[in-house]
């Protein structure tokens, strides 16, 4: 596939090319998410861009047919992660750009129940520390 990978890009572009690269970037989630299909491993390693700007997703080994909101949150949160461990300089532009192209596809309740659920799954992992001491001490 002719491209260079979204990875290498986000470093290498202006903040306007960076922006609109995410929102292209939260489109197609939101087109592969309002199909009812879950990549598993949002990671800019695994997304390339043409010399047209057009976003592929490569590597759907851990892929999954699925509707519920929950894989749709772990998948979004996932590219957060990624965004947050690779591109730390501008991750939480990037993630906001992200959103805005995912919500131009996903709208209304549906957008609405997908950021909760986003939300909801960086509570659980923020005191897994705490809970463990609890468990230790009990």
């Amino acid at each position: 596939m002719e491209g260079t990978q979204v990875k290498q890009l986000l470093n290498n572009v202006s903040e306007n090319e960076r922006r609109l690269a995410c929102f292209k970037i939260g489109q197609e989630i939101g087109k592969l998410h309002k199909s009812g299909l879950i990549h598993g491993d949002l990671t800019t390693s695994n997304m390339i861009m043409n010399d047209e700007g057009k976003i592929f997703f490569v590597d759907f080994g851990l892929g999954e047919k699925n509707d519920e909101v929950e894989a749709k949150g772990v998948d979004l949160h996932l590219m957060k992660r990624a965004l947050q461990s690779t591109h730390y300089r501008f991750a939480e532009e990037c993630f906001k750009s992200v959103i805005d192209g995912y919500g131009s596809v996903s709208k209304g309740e549906a957008l609405k129940n997908v950021l909760r659920k986003i939300k909801e799954i960086e509570r659980r992992g923020r005191y897994v520390a705490e809970r463990k001491q609890e468990e230790l001490s009990t």
